[in-house]
């Protein structure tokens, strides 16, 4: 992985290992839920006859301003439906999630702005200023995602959630 920004490596090193290890399921006892987490960023790519179209590739250099896009997907390995699964991500440092890019079918999405102490849509979550008044959060200072998956994953199923943030 060739980074231009030394902070940039931490991130993006930090961000993969977080996506692999800190994210959190709940209800593995109906069934053993695999993780795979990678990073990846968008280039575009121009064919033989000089059309250009927009690729994903994993983040091998990655500069700061640029979106990295981080995709869990989960499969059921076991042999029973896994249900009441529940994705926390962790923001990774030096990064800024980039608002509405949160996604993944048949979950429910929500953010924390205290490290993943408390979760909510992000018009209800609010930040209270030095002068006591509130307001609603910016995507700047979320610091957790969670994806509620709302149905039971059957055997053999998978599915994926993902992503986006603007390396700082």
């Amino acid at each position: 992985m060739s980074i231009k920004n030394p902070k940039a490596i931490v991130s993006i090193l930090t961000g993969v290992l977080l996506l692999a290890n800190q994210a959190a399921f709940a209800g593995q006892e109906s069934g053993p839920i695999q993780l795979t987490s990678y990073a990846e960023v968008e280039v575009i790519k121009t064919d033989a006859s000089g059309k250009q179209s927009i690729k994903r590739e994993l983040a091998a250099e990655v500069v700061p301003g640029k979106d990295v896009i981080y995709t869990l997907s989960f499969e059921n390995v076991g042999s029973n439906p896994g249900s009441d699964i529940v994705i926390n991500n962790p923001i990774p440092g030096h990064t800024v999630y980039k608002p509405g890019t949160a996604s993944g079918t048949d979950t429910r999405i929500s953010f924390s702005i205290d490290g993943g102490q408390n979760f909510a849509p992000p018009e209800q979550l609010t930040v209270t200023e030095a002068d006591g008044s509130t307001r609603v959060a910016k995507a700047s200072e979320y610091t957790t995602i969670r994806w509620q998956y709302l149905k039971p994953l059957q055997p053999g199923d998978k599915s994926s959630v993902e992503f986006r943030v603007v390396l700082q």
